[in-house]
């Protein structure tokens, strides 16, 4: 079915007919299936009026009860709560419910985020005419007529993978980057990708695609992290945001953001790296077809709308709410300094190990920022690169992540909560030193020795223990069970 001027209620009702036809049901069947299969976690959540916007490394969706009975018991009086480490908002998006909230975070995608939860648009939007103008937009038309080729010869890998023959699908996920191709390299590739990638490049450039935001999660993210479509369309959608009122772009993009999460082709929907192919002896993976195929095949616009539609529902909280893309340290200052929100307390879930989160959320943050960034290099093979994964140079790395430095974050931390003169309430993931669990840069005995130097009450509790701790029992001696969340609890 073509794309140029069709309506999009006509697309859709095309799209779940073709669907239905692969599952073998009737339509109406499929419309109650994709609700509850497409998006469960949603499906299940939004009767707690909180869903999931992201696939997250540490979410906290599971207890948020327990942060905010935490909360209430060392400040009842339900004042301003500021969370320091916003990440994918949900923790925010609990709080403020109850609360007067200070989201803070340093990656644009969380501000993205905790702006469309915290500070909803008002409702009027018509989705089904917004995505109408995507599809019949001068802009789309002639991205897609640039990246034809790409499009076309992915379906064909694919094909060619599901009967048998997945080495063309392999090296189009390895060596088929536009970005790569534009800048000299990849050139090693075989002569049909090669062909396709040539002629790509040479329609991007006559259409003056190559530089700006038009293309760009289909020069940087096509073909490794999305299909050549889904970025294409991506793309549209963005071009069309950002033609809205300032005031409703954060909850479009945050929707972006929600559908990209879902359809990235990657192990656990992260973008830490591209999917591998491969085995380790140069063999493709078995299925690595149907694993493509699942992902690739799916249709962002269907996808977004499902999104938008649950941003755009969202209740207006009867609370005043900030947010803001700042470092943790600037912002303690600046709540000092200004009293946001009559901030009474602080939660604080910081990275602990030597992971920097930024490198699982960096696509996110480039969708978000649409500014053409400087990709890291690598050296491998004699021969320099981009980096596989398309990472940005500027690339947040969070000092509580370093070694040398977590010491002087967590000490500042803590000075600067306790500046405020409330309390800090600190999430910690124990973890198992016999097993092969990922170490943390510091122990949490450490972290409660540091923080005793700056607070006169420093305990800590599990969720397993919160049912019979009021936070009034100095002692710490309690078996730690390595599948609960602790927190540390500190008071002035």
């Amino acid at each position: 079915m073509e794309y140029n001027s069709i309506r999009w209620g006509d697309l859709m009702k095309h799209r779940q007919l073709e669907y239905a036809q692969e599952l073998k049901m009737d339509q109406n069947d499929y419309l109650k299936y994709s609700q509850l299969s497409m998006f469960p976690e949603i499906s299940i959540v939004t009767q707690e009026k909180q869903f999931r916007p992201i696939h997250y490394l540490g979410s906290k969706l599971r207890i948020l009860d327990f942060i905010l009975n935490t909360i209430d018991q060392v400040e009842p009086s339900g004042g301003g709560v500021c969370d320091l480490f916003a990440g994918s908002g949900t923790v925010s998006r609990h709080l403020s419910r109850f609360r007067p909230v200070t989201s803070v975070d340093i990656q644009e995608y969380s501000r993205v985020i905790c702006s469309a939860l915290l500070k909803p648009v008002a409702r009027g939007f018509n989705v089904n005419e917004f995505l109408e103008g995507c599809l019949n937009s001068s802009h789309y038309e002639k991205l897609y007529s640039s990246i034809q080729p790409m499009i076309e010869y992915e379906s064909f890998c694919i094909n060619q993978a599901l009967h048998g023959d997945p080495n063309p699908l392999c090296e189009l996920i390895e060596k088929g980057s536009i970005l790569s191709y534009e800048q000299g390299m990849n050139l090693d590739c075989s002569s049909e990708l090669n062909h396709v990638l040539k002629s790509t490049v040479s329609r991007l450039e006559t259409s003056k695609l190559t530089t700006g935001a038009d293309a760009l999660v289909v020069r940087y993210f096509g073909g490794i992290y999305f299909s050549y479509l889904q970025s294409l369309q991506i793309d549209s959608i963005l071009d069309a945001i950002h033609k809205l009122p300032q005031e409703a772009q954060d909850t479009f993009l945050a929707s972006v953001l929600s559908t990209a999460s879902d359809i990235v082709n990657t192990v656990g929907k992260q973008f830490a790296q591209p999917i591998k192919p491969r085995n380790a002896d140069g063999t493709p993976k078995k299925n690595i077809g149907n694993r493509v195929q699942k992902d690739r095949s799916k249709d962002v616009f269907l996808v977004f709308k499902e999104w938008l539609e649950l941003y755009l529902a969202q209740e207006k909280s009867v609370f005043d709410h900030y947010v803001y893309k700042m470092d943790y340290s600037d912002a303690l200052d600046y709540i000092y300094k200004s009293n946001i929100n009559s901030t009474k307390v602080v939660y604080a879930d910081p990275p602990y190990t030597r992971y920097h989160y930024s490198r699982y959320y960096h696509v996110l943050e480039t969708i978000c920022l649409r500014d053409n960034p400087k990709v890291s290099r690598t050296n491998l093979n004699g021969g320099t690169n981009l980096s596989k994964g398309i990472y940005r140079e500027d690339r947040h790395q969070s000092p509580f992540s370093i070694k040398s430095q977590a010491t002087t974050a967590f000490e500042s931390l803590f000075k600067k909560v306790r500046q405020l003169d409330v309390p800090l309430v600190l999430s910690y993931s124990p973890y198992d030193e016999t097993k092969k669990a990922t170490p943390r840069v510091h122990t949490i005995n450490r972290l409660e020795n540091m923080a005793k130097r700056y607070f006169s009450r420093v305990e800590t509790i599990s969720v397993g223990q919160f049912s019979h701790s009021k936070l009034n029992n100095s002692s710490n001696n309690f078996d730690i069970s390595y599948d609960a969340e602790l927190l540390i609890v500190c008071q002035v």
